[in-house]
């Protein structure tokens, strides 16, 4: 894996976990009311894992 692409993957990685603390509400109770936030944590978290593994693969 180049540097150019281990470089990306680490952005889309900081964008994922931005996102993450962006919506991550300040208590349990408010997240599991807020549906809207319980996607975004949940598919950028998916993500930002998905990138991790490719990273580490390499």
């Amino acid at each position: 894996m180049d540097e150019q692409l281990v470089a990306q993957k680490l952005e889309s990685l900081r964008r994922c976990i931005q996102r993450v603390e962006s919506r991550l509400p300040e208590d349990l109770d408010a997240l599991l009311v807020d549906l809207d936030a319980q996607d975004i944590v949940s598919l950028n978290l998916t993500r930002a894992v998905q990138m991790c593994v490719d990273i580490a693969s390499h």
